[in-house]
């Protein structure tokens, strides 16, 4: 009988997830710099790749619509009730347009971010492979990321910034021609909004369906792949099979619905035009396509931390007392430093081992982030039992967030969750002693000495609260990004 991806072997030691403070002897530094904006406070350093779709873009399909009067009641002189359908249809298409152009400058900003990241990874690359004996985990582990980051990127150009452009185009176009189409009476009017609402209108969602199952059967091929060579992996991967398995089906399931959605879409838009039965077809893609839309941003989508040359390799995967903590006195390759130390005889060993266990980092990492996830399930509500963190003590509460590498979370759920009060925010950032600022920095050492009597307790609580939800999101986007990470390793080395 296979293991069960809840029956995970004892890989990490616990202190990979609950460090004691007498082992450390002080907090290690840590700091978060957020760029205050229009009475908003954003953080920019670290920078993190977030899951950003917005859910108004699902309703894209709506907008190619809106036209349904202006195609259905194409006469002169234009019914009243034609101009009323048509009155909401065009200016409906055109609010949904607008979306389109704030979710794709989100896109573009992610876009940006896993530029420079992939730019420093393969700077880094290239500077392992000039030493004179490159370490093959830290460049396996380089190419792994760069990887994962390759489907990222093509997701927010293909999923995201193609479709906000095409489809927002579109609806722009429709709206226009359903508008003018109330004064089609005109006959240059009525030539010009038969155009805007028909095949030039519609045409862009018929271009995007074509690129985007072209990347469907892509990702679908991609992922199949992963599945499958997971599904041959050996023992090592037996209590995380399951979980990979649900993860790469998810994937190829939105890609099949997206893509045929979008392609059937594309179709019965440029139906549209001459056949009002076109819009019968094109109802249900309306509605699977908010439902992929859904499905994306809550069981696909993950925020995580980027790579940047301030921070090493395995930020936002690995704890600190992982083999390959760049703090540590280990023997182990420190990755993210060039100058780190090889593995001894790891070339003369690697063809003995199995292909998983060159990267049992990754799963050492994966089965951290599950057992850490599964511990911040509260036993009784508003609970959580964490071994060796003491919940009455604000230090011992910090260095738990800090070593699992929260921190930055932590001051960003500060700075924008509602259940955190108003005055202690401004306290906690300093708004009030300088309301000019527009970039402030939080350190660790700025939370541990805030005012003893009044704000040390309240601090305490909030983190209380932050591990008591906040937190254990946080897992589940990182458990999401390691478990294709995962899946990109096994599949390069099958």
């Amino acid at each position: 009988m296979r293991p069960s991806q809840d029956t995970l072997p004892p890989i990490v030691s616990d202190k990979v997830l609950h460090h004691e403070e007498h082992e450390t002897g002080s907090l290690p530094p840590a700091s978060v710099t957020l760029l205050r904006q229009r009475r908003k406070l954003h953080v920019i350093n670290p920078l993190w790749y977030r899951n950003s779709l917005l859910a108004s873009v699902g309703f894209l399909e709506f907008a190619n619509a809106g036209d349904f009067a202006a195609n259905v009641w194409n006469d002169v002189p234009v019914p009243l009730y034609a101009i009323i359908f048509m009155a909401i249809g065009g200016p409906l298409a055109l609010l949904i347009s607008g979306f389109a152009v704030r979710d794709s400058v989100l896109s573009w900003q992610n876009v940006r971010i896993l530029q420079k990241e992939r730019k420093y990874l393969q700077s880094l690359r290239a500077q392992h492979l000039e030493c004179p004996a490159p370490d093959p985990t830290t460049l396996r582990f380089i190419d792994r990321r760069l990887g994962v980051s390759h489907r990222e990127l093509g997701t927010e150009l293909v999923d995201r910034i193609v479709m906000d452009v095409f489809l927002g185009i579109g609806g722009l176009l429709v709206g226009t021609g359903t508008i003018m189409a109330i004064w089609g009476s005109d006959r240059h009017v009525y030539l010009i909004s038969n155009l805007l609402s028909g095949f030039v209108g519609n045409s862009f969602a018929a271009l995007y369906g074509i690129i985007n199952a072209i990347w469907s059967v892509y990702l679908v091929w991609r992922f199949h792949s992963y599945d499958r060579a997971c599904s041959r992996a050996g023992a090592m991967l037996a209590p995380f099979r399951d979980r990979l398995q649900r993860r790469f089906q998810c994937f190829k399931w939105h890609a099949v619905a997206s893509g045929w959605t979008g392609l059937i879409a594309g179709g019965a838009s440029m139906m549209t035009s001459r056949l009002w039965e076109g819009y019968v077809i094109l109802i249900p893609c309306m509605l699977l396509e908010v439902a992929c839309n859904r499905f994306w941003r809550v069981q696909l989508g993950y925020d995580r931390p980027i790579v940047a040359p301030d921070s090493p390799l395995h930020r936002g995967i690995l704890v600190p007392e992982s083999p390959y903590n760049p703090a540590s006195n280990s023997s182990s390759p420190r990755l993210g430093y060039p100058n780190s130390t090889s593995i001894p005889n790891i070339k003369n060993e690697e063809a003995n081992v199995e292909p998983e266990e060159k990267d049992h980092l990754l799963l050492d990492a994966l089965s951290s982030v599950i057992s850490l996830q599964t511990a911040l399930v509260p036993i009784l509500p508003s609970t959580l039992v964490l071994e060796d963190v003491d919940w009455s003590s604000l230090d011992s509460l910090l260095l738990f967030i800090v070593n699992n590498h929260l921190f930055d979370c932590l001051c960003d759920w500060l700075a924008k969750n509602s259940a955190v009060p108003k005055d202690f925010r401004h306290r906690v950032f300093r708004l009030a002693t300088n309301p000019s600022s527009s970039e402030i920095t939080v350190t660790l050492t700025d939370l541990r000495h805030m005012n003893q009597n009044e704000d040390q307790p309240r601090m305490l609580e909030m983190c209380q609260l932050f591990l008591q939800t906040e937190a254990r999101q946080v897992m589940i986007g990182r458990e999401r990004y390691l478990l294709e990470m995962v899946g990109y390793t096994i599949w390069k080395n099958d």
